[in-house]
């Protein structure tokens, strides 16, 4: 092992956003491996068992992507969204139960603030494994063929649209909202009680 430690941001942001939603109190707590051997680990969330004094875990890997700008459309027929994100299709990590895309934006994009939290928000999804396998079965470009890249358009959280690694360009809307990491800690909590996590393929159409 090196004698230092780094963490990217995304990753210290995803476990700082964990330690906030599943809280200490509850006897939940937040490990990040400092070996850089545990490939397709960045994360796991313990939970104590206070019956046997032992430990439940669940594993996540964290992938993130920079936020652009919308620009504005050439047609009136062209829907264009105030945030997008960009990722490269990965290999899914067999090791990691739950992959958390992740992107932090300014909700005010004229006026950035200064690193104050009422200025800035996140949009991450959280998926299971299989979830991930099924997503990237179905991201495809118009050709039909597998997608290197896809991405997300959004203007706020509560519409999340996939824009690049959809076959039909945008035209069916398939609406990601619900997988707002949010939105889905009781998936976490069934994942660690040894119960399966209720997945949400196929995505809901707008």
């Amino acid at each position: 092992m090196d004698p230092f430690f780094t963490l990217p941001w995304s990753e210290f942001f995803i476990a700082d956003k964990l330690r906030g939603l599943l809280s200490p109190k509850k006897d939940y707590s937040i490990f990040i491996p400092l070996s850089r051997q545990e490939k397709g680990i960045d994360l796991a969330v313990l939970l104590k068992t206070t019956a046997s004094n032992n430990s439940a875990v669940t594993t996540i890997q964290v992938k993130a992507s920079r936020i652009w700008p919308g620009e504005a459309p050439k047609r009136k027929n062209i829907i264009r969204y105030k945030y997008n994100t960009w990722f490269n299709r990965f290999d899914v990590p067999e090791r990691a139960e739950f992959i958390i895309l992740t992107a932090i934006f300014t909700t005010n994009i004229d006026r950035p603030g200064k690193g104050s939290k009422k200025w800035y928000d996140d949009c991450s999804l959280l998926f299971t494994n299989n979830e991930m396998h099924q997503f990237f079965k179905e991201c495809k470009n118009k050709k039909g063929k597998p997608d290197g890249s896809f991405g997300f358009g959004f203007n706020d959280l509560s519409s999340i649209i996939l824009t690049r690694g959809d076959m039909d360009m945008g035209k069916t809307r398939k609406d990601f909202a619900g997988f707002l990491l949010k939105n889905r800690l009781d998936d976490i909590k069934r994942k660690i009680n040894g119960e399966e996590p209720n997945e949400t393929f196929p995505i809901i159409l707008n």
